[in-house]
């Protein structure tokens, strides 16, 4: 009896060990990459005028239906404008342009991205509307990429999301294949 409880046995290991065989290797590439999302370029046809704590705004709401609250809360939201006539052309929000006077930053919650500015030197008035031609866009990085930048680059999930806001559009565009 025990010489068959042995040979069971050892049926057993050879089955569990032949279907854990390891089979091919997949193509590699940055951790989560495919899951970063991105808008297309808007052209804001209105600037609205928003008062917040004294302070007068002009902002303009983008729809971001793949904006979750777990990419808000574990991710990273990237906000970019192209100024027309503008060097750098493209630039990362938050941004402070001195030689127009305005200051423009973003809020994003589940939904939706907000982009807005304001004028440091007068914050009580609004400031004049941006023209049309000017765009904005975002790009939402999840949790699992910010996982991934933690892992290559060290350090804490607040670090690697800064190292990613850090980058300039032509290096985000490379890194996360966005399209112009």
């Amino acid at each position: 009896m025990r010489i068959r409880s042995a040979y069971v046995l050892l049926l057993c290991v050879t089955l569990v060990t032949l279907g854990c065989a390891k089979g091919d290797t997949g193509p590699t590439g940055p951790r989560g990459t495919a899951n970063v999302i991105y808008s297309e370029w808007f052209s804001p046809p209105t600037w609205n005028a928003v008062t917040q704590f004294g302070i007068a705004w002009r902002t303009y709401t983008m729809s971001a239906p793949s904006l979750t609250q777990d990419v808000v809360d574990h991710g990273a939201v990237l906000v970019y404008m192209l100024f027309v006539g503008y060097d750098p052309n493209i630039v990362q929000l938050p941004v402070v342009l001195p030689d127009v006077g305005l200051s423009f930053s973003f809020r994003a919650k589940a939904d939706s991205v907000r982009a807005e500015y304001y004028s440091p030197s007068s914050p009580t008035a609004y400031p004049l509307i941006v023209p049309d031609y000017n765009l904005v866009r975002y790009v939402l990085i999840p949790g699992g990429v910010v996982d991934g930048e933690m892992v290559t680059g060290g350090g804490t999930r607040e670090q690697a999301i800064a190292r990613l806001k850090a980058l300039p559009y032509d290096e985000d565009r490379r890194r996360f294949s966005l399209p112009d």
